[in-house]
């Protein structure tokens, strides 16, 4: 939260102020007073040394006296007057001041103070609205955590109970049908496998996200050559390219890059890319990977030809459990947190990615720092960019004069099958 201070000056600057108009007030209550004193005192002078001994003159000196009193009182309402006059600005200001706050306490955080000025109570009003900012942010944060929390545990029990009450439903069914065929028993056995397998996943990455999302998760900050990293992913991807006949096509304009990161988050973050391609690009046949440094940031583009990702969608597929509306109507076997834990990867590294889905295909553009800081935008403050109109070119149609291209073209149907390796990440 933003920290904000009053001037040190506070309070000495409205005191001088009073002095001022206090001053201000006294000298023209003395002038005032001075003329009118000096004058009826004159002539009274005046009329005492001509007339001594006149009762009239007597009578008329003791009511100058009176008067000279009377004088002294009407100078202190002169003065009185003068400094009200001095300070109505200042009262309004006061009385603005104590509506606002008293409207603040009640719980309207969109109160305008409007106090104009450089003045203390001007400083005051600005504090009073910078905490009144901060305070509506901070509840409104609050709000939609909570309101996330609920969604989450609302999802979460829901996707746990549709393979649950499955697994249960033929659990029962093999446990009270006792003429069940054996092939149909390895049958059922093997989707309740499935099934097991489909909550274990889910599980682990619930876990995972919560992890993320929540800041529990520390991360292992350590140099690696990323092309390296993709290619072995593009490798390891292999089998899913086959099994959904699907080519692929991994191109970097250099031979290697070393860039800071954590190693296992950066895996996830493009393979969790990578298998979406596959899973919603199948129509296309083809994925496209490709790298590119660029001064002192990397370009990763994961690239299909499959369903076009209506634009009203675009902003909200990187919530979490949010799915597309196509892929609900598929066996995708999707969380809807997959495109969600890739944002938070991308924002712990302060990096940024943006979508982009028309005819030439849907294009996942990531940008990282090759050097990574600290410091960098938080996930609140860095928004989404969808990029709707941008044209998709294919990895290799243009190659870039003076650098090296490093290529991976693979065509799964050409290829005899192997057995997925792993390989040691840096």
């Amino acid at each position: 939260m933003k920290k904000t201070s009053l001037p040190h000056h506070f309070g000495r600057g409205y005191f001088m102020q009073l002095l001022v108009h206090v001053g201000i007030s006294a000298l023209f209550t003395a002038v005032i007073e001075c003329f009118l004193v000096l004058n009826i005192g004159s002539y009274t002078n005046y009329l005492v040394q001509i007339g001594n001994d006149n009762p009239l003159v007597q009578r008329f000196a003791f009511v100058s006296t009176v008067s000279i009193l009377l004088f002294v009182l009407v100078g202190i309402l002169i003065f009185t007057i003068i400094f009200l006059f001095l300070q109505r600005k200042t009262a309004r200001d006061i009385e603005t001041l104590a509506q606002g706050v008293k409207q603040i306490s009640a719980g309207d955080f969109h109160t305008d103070i409007a106090i104009s000025g450089e003045g203390e109570l001007a400083h005051i009003a600005e504090s009073i609205r910078l905490m009144e900012e901060e305070l509506s942010s901070h509840i409104e944060r609050e709000r939609e955590n909570e309101q996330s929390k609920t969604d989450l545990i609302t999802n979460i029990a829901h996707d746990l109970r549709t393979p649950l009450t499955s697994i249960l439903g033929y659990l029962d069914l093999l446990r009270n049908s006792q003429m069940v065929p054996e092939e149909m028993k390895k049958h059922y056995i093997e989707i309740v496998y499935n099934k097991a397998l489909r909550l274990q996943k889910l599980i682990e990455e619930l876990f995972g996200f919560t992890k993320l999302s929540y800041g529990k998760l520390n991360m292992n900050i350590s140099t690696l050559d990323l092309v390296q990293l993709l290619s072995q992913l593009v490798e390891e991807s292999y089998p899913n390219f086959e099994k959904n006949n699907l080519s692929y096509d991994f191109s970097a304009n250099v031979k290697s890059l070393f860039i800071e990161g954590d190693g296992d988050l950066l895996a996830r973050l493009f393979d969790n890319l990578i298998s979406n391609a596959i899973k919603y690009g199948a129509e296309g046949k083809r994925v496209l990977i490709r790298l590119r440094k660029e001064k002192e940031e990397v370009m990763v583009q994961v690239l299909n030809f499959g369903y076009v990702i209506p634009e009203k969608e675009l902003p909200l597929i990187f919530d979490k459990f949010y799915r597309v509306e196509h892929s609900r109507s598929l066996s995708t076997g999707g969380t809807g947190l997959g495109l969600a834990i890739v944002k938070n990867i991308v924002d712990m590294h302060h990096g940024n990615i943006t979508v982009q889905s028309d005819m030439g295909g849907t294009r996942f553009n990531v940008t990282l720092p090759l050097k990574y800081t600290e410091e960098g935008k938080s996930f609140a403050e860095r928004p989404v960019r969808e990029e709707r109109n941008g044209k998709g070119t294919e990895s290799g149609e243009k190659k870039n004069e003076g650098r090296s291209e490093r290529r991976v073209e693979k065509k799964p149907e050409r290829r005899p099958e192997k057995k997925n390796r792993k390989k040691d990440r840096k």
